[in-house]
């Protein structure tokens, strides 16, 4: 039986984070139970606030849908902490917090006085995570960052396209993603330590760090051959294997992650080609790789003789037992009953609309993740957190209002 309490329940974190990485790790965080205060800047706020998207075909998706993604159930403070009053807001906010996480470019904090050894002055007990493009330390340190740049200089992008054609974008912050992944376990072992021992700690996450080490073969075959192999992209298989990767299907794209001969085998047998396993130049899965043109037009060949893909798929996975799949958008995903039963929730928005927003991935067996709950307006809970953590009076909440320190908005 599920118990009611979450995993962090009692964490309190503050969130000085913007845009995706930091936003997606305090995500995860709150849907476990922490208390998430995020701290934005006056006059706007978090820039993703203001975020439009292009679906592809000139329209123009709603504002706002980007920040409500990453940003439900946190709780919000607007405070202007470019301002010596206001640096000392957040301050006393952290004097009462486990963990701060903030992903500004380095140095950006220091100077407001807001550092790791400023924070750690009023709380040594405190988790401070930094999240970066080149990490603290980095001769590259203070360059200007995002998602493109850690998927481009951590060898990314170079896996991804036409062997002989550019380099490809995935069209999702993969870095991003990546990295607000790691800060949640480095965080989540930060808390365990200090539960162990009493200290805090600083935690160092760089972009690039995390993007490289998303690597599972590439640095071995660099290393085991001398640096004589620098691995490229394998456009629609994967560099050395087949057939793994995506083929054309009669209604859209399947792919396929073939990795023993068994496997191929079965596949081979049950298209009715079974003299494919007596040619040499296709007896290894790099040999295929090399030789993919004749045996892609096969498989896909093969593929348009049946109903559909869905009978294409239900042969390869149910009967063959075969790892292969669908190739959806993200639509189809959202609309598939079974797929998204337990990874999208329909949630009611202040302006009275709904809004698709993905759940948490973790499911506990005891200690399940909460239902997402819409995000905060701009500084909506400004009052109530200066008030319950810093312990400030009515006048001096009243007069950080009025010299525009802190600004409180109310949602609807």
């Amino acid at each position: 039986m599920a118990s009611h309490k979450r995993i962090f329940e009692g964490i309190r974190i503050i969130d000085v984070t913007q845009y995706l990485a930091g936003p997606v790790a305090t995500r995860l965080l709150v849907d476990l139970g922490a208390e998430v205060i995020k701290v934005e800047l006056p006059p706007n706020g978090e820039g993703s606030r203001r975020l439009r998207f292009s679906a592809g075909d000139g329209r123009k998706g709603a504002a706002a849908t980007y920040f409500a993604m990453h940003n439900r159930g946190k709780k919000c403070v607007c405070v202007d902490f470019k301002r010596t009053a206001g640096a000392a807001v957040v301050k006393d906010l952290a004097k009462s917090a486990d963990v701060l996480l903030q992903n500004y470019t380095p140095g950006v904090l220091a100077r407001y006085g807001l550092g790791y050894e400023d924070i750690a002055a009023v709380n040594p007990n405190i988790v401070m995570c930094s999240v970066s493009t080149y990490g603290q330390d980095s001769p590259y340190a203070e360059r200007i960052g995002n998602d493109l740049v850690a998927l481009a200089a951590g060898g990314f992008l170079h896996m991804i396209g036409e062997p002989d054609g550019h380099p490809m974008y995935p069209a999702s912050a993969i870095a991003d993603h990546m990295t607000a992944v790691n800060a949640f376990g480095a965080i989540s072992a930060a808390l365990f330590h200090r539960a162990r021992t009493g200290e805090g700690q600083h935690i160092d996450l760089a972009l690039v760090d995390c993007t490289f080490n998303s690597h599972d073969w590439q640095l071995a075959a660099f290393s085991a051959s001398g640096g004589e192999l620098d691995p490229q992209r394998g456009g629609t298989q994967r560099t050395g294997a087949f057939p793994y990767g995506v083929f054309k299907s009669k209604d859209g794209y399947i792919g396929i992650g073939i990795f023993t001969e068994p496997q191929w085998e079965a596949l081979v047998r049950r298209m009715g080609r079974a003299d494919l396993l007596e040619i040499a130049q296709f007896k290894t899965p790099g040999e295929r790789f090399e030789n993919q043109a004749p045996l892609k037009l096969i498989i896909e060949e093969w593929f348009a003789t049946l109903p559909s893909d869905d009978e294409a798929v239900r042969i390869l996975a149910d009967e063959l037992r075969l790892p292969a799949a669908r190739v959806l958008s993200v639509g189809q995903f959202a609309r598939d009953p079974i797929l998204s039963r337990r990874m999208v929730a329909k949630v009611p928005m202040a302006n009275g609309t709904e809004m698709l927003l993905l759940k948490s991935p973790h499911k506990f067996s005891k200690t399940p993740p909460s239902d997402p709950v819409p995000a905060a307006a701009l500084g909506e809970q400004s009052s109530e957190i200066l008030r319950a953590v810093c312990g400030y009076s009515e006048d001096k909440i009243e007069a950080l209002l009025r010299e525009g320190v802190v600004i409180e908005t109310h949602a609807g």
